[in-house]
């Protein structure tokens, strides 16, 4: 159980650079492209734009969650086999 939660924990933190990454580049490089669309009359495309962000955003707030359990469990197991 030990080796699960501790590839688990790995496995989340490499998932949240990951997605943070993701959405740094999105803010930062796709932001234009999204005013871009909007002045060229093109609202599905900047629907799509706003949809991907809200999408990595929701990743993330996900990942975060299962990230906080896992540590959660982690200390748990601690505790149960320091007694």
């Amino acid at each position: 159980m030990n080796e699960y939660l501790s590839k688990s924990n790995d496995a989340l933190c490499e998932m949240r650079l990951v997605v943070e990454g993701a959405i740094v580049l999105y803010e930062d490089e796709a932001t234009p492209l999204y005013n871009m669309a909007l002045k060229a009359e093109m609202p599905e495309v900047a629907s799509a734009f706003d949809i991907i962000g809200r999408a990595l955003v929701s990743l993330r707030e996900n990942i975060i969650l299962m990230d906080e359990a896992c540590r959660k469990e982690i200390e748990k197991q601690a505790v149960k086999s320091n007694n």
